[in-house]
């Protein structure tokens, strides 16, 4: 009933008794009643391991059913159903959403993984995906049709989750971000209608669902850019490690390094097999050409690494190597922020105190990772056209402690949020800013939403009023809007 309350309330109907018709179902069967509105591969279940989760950590709470869907008309079915017997919904497809949220007993998780098509056009200048495809579906897709699609570094993110809150991959040096390469979307709206949502219809929600879609509907399926293959898809790709006493160097080499549209580098602290500290860098060439590659990455093979397993690999395996850290389960709390340049000495200070860390929580897989790109494709597109708000950061700065032990919970939080103020306070902005889909979920909108936010916040109001799709850093609807 809360549904219609908060519907009647906008209309200035506040004391009013509910017809008993609009009453929830009680004791009557949901998982029956629903399931008879679903196609006939669709299934309705309470077993919550239909919708498994990444991380374990502040997993969304008080879920009981999970809707399988099959067929687009089961997300509008489920979306409408919900709406009329005052349940809560959210849309998952790989599960990697780590933002917490709690709930009643009885509300649905609508699994997007049967919604699993990736087709590339006969033009091969489009891939149309599913809203349940991960990327490694993409991947094989576009390389069995020689072309590119945008993708980020894991196989088992959902590729248009991924997309709808900014989308940061090894491709966005030459084509943008991920939301950039949205054509158009299908897309279930909060009143459970589905409409088609490009640049010809109803431009004003493109633009909001490219960085910050999950506030908006549920998004079934999309249509992205595909973009010729280049070197008959061979990459170059892999580790250069260095010993830890080479950071001073190795931050200078990185904040002064040229980096071309066919360079990525992402970089992360570890611990060798002996409990050493090291500096792991992993690099990406976007052709294959070993000799072009060394000579862009001179300024870090100047260091000296002390291994290298750099090789020249296929586009459609260019993710698998990461496939272990696909394990859905464990606890998995991410905190991240953005940086204009790099700081030594805060960089040497989150150095020693993660090798504190390790050796104090036992905890050795803790990813600490730095993501370097060359931005000029991605300030070229601009925001004019999408919502997501930082393409002037140069630096995705994330780290991610991976544990099992939730008793570990409050040690772990400490040193996350030690690290990231460190961060925070070399940052080299004056106004904090997160990419959204780094992010720890306590962060305030403006750090996640940038200068889009108010736009964003009058689009809410026409497109979501009663706030249906509040789960992922919800925007506020405009006071005049209620």
């Amino acid at each position: 009933m809360v549904f219609y309350q908060k519907l009647l309330s906008l209309f200035g109907v506040t004391n009013l008794s509910i017809p008993p018709s609009w009453n929830t179902h009680g004791s009557t069967n949901i998982t029956q009643d629903l399931l008879a509105k679903l196609s006939p591969n669709a299934s309705v279940t309470t077993d919550l391991s239909f919708a498994p989760r990444w991380s374990d950590y502040h997993s969304p709470r008080g879920s009981k059913y999970v809707v399988l869907v099959a067929e687009e008309q089961d997300v509008v079915e489920t979306v409408k159903f919900a709406n009329e017997n005052d349940l809560n919904f959210f849309a998952q497809a790989g599960g990697h959403g780590w933002t917490s949220f709690d709930w009643g007993k009885n509300d649905i998780i609508i699994n997007l993984r049967g919604l699993n098509q990736a087709v590339v056009n006969e033009a091969k200048d489009e891939i149309l995906l599913g809203g349940g495809t991960l990327q490694g579906e993409a991947l094989a897709e576009a390389a069995a049709n020689d072309v590119f699609v945008v993708a980020g570094g894991f196989n088992c993110v959902s590729a248009l989750g991924v997309a709808l809150g900014g989308g940061l991959g090894r491709w966005i040096n030459r084509y943008g971000i991920h939301a950039d390469n949205i054509i158009k979307v299908n897309l279930v709206t909060a009143e459970g209608e589905l409409i088609e949502v490009s640049e010809n219809s109803h431009p004003d929600l493109l633009w909001a669902i490219r960085g910050a879609g999950p506030n908006f509907g549920i998004v079934t399926s999309a249509t992205m850019q595909a973009h010729p293959i280049l070197n008959k898809g061979q990459l170059w790709e892999g580790e250069l490690t260095f010993a830890a006493d080479k950071l001073e160097k190795y931050i200078e080499a990185i904040n002064t390094m040229n980096y071309t549209e066919d360079m990525t580098n992402h970089w992360r602290f570890a611990l060798n097999e002996h409990g050493t500290p090291v500096i792991v860098a992993n690099v990406f060439f976007m052709s294959g050409d070993v000799e072009a590659a060394r000579a862009g990455f001179k300024i870090l093979y100047d260091l000296e690494p002390i291994a290298d397993t750099t090789e020249v690999k296929q586009y459609a395996h260019i993710n698998d190597g990461r496939d272990a850290l696909c394990a859905h389960g464990g606890r998995k709390p991410a905190w991240s922020v953005g940086l204009k340049s790099l700081d030594y000495p805060s960089f040497k200070t989150i150095l020693d105190e993660f090798v504190k860390f390790v050796a104090d929580t036992g905890i050795m897989t803790t990813i600490m990772q730095i993501e370097c790109y060359h931005n000029d494709a991605m300030r070229r597109i601009g925001s004019e056209g999408a919502s997501y708000p930082f393409r002037d950061i140069n630096f995705y700065a994330l780290i991610i402690p991976v544990y099992d032990d939730a008793s570990l919970d409050p040690v772990v939080e400490t040193f996350g949020s030690r690290v990231n103020d460190l961060w925070k306070r070399s940052s080299g902005y004056e106004k904090q800013r997160t990419y959204i889909n780094f992010a720890h979920g306590d962060e305030p909108l403006e750090q996640v939403y940038g200068d889009s936010l108010c736009r964003l916040s009058q689009l809410k109001g026409k497109w979501d009023p009663l706030g249906r799709f509040n789960q992922w850093f919800p925007i506020p609807v405009p006071v005049n809007e209620l």
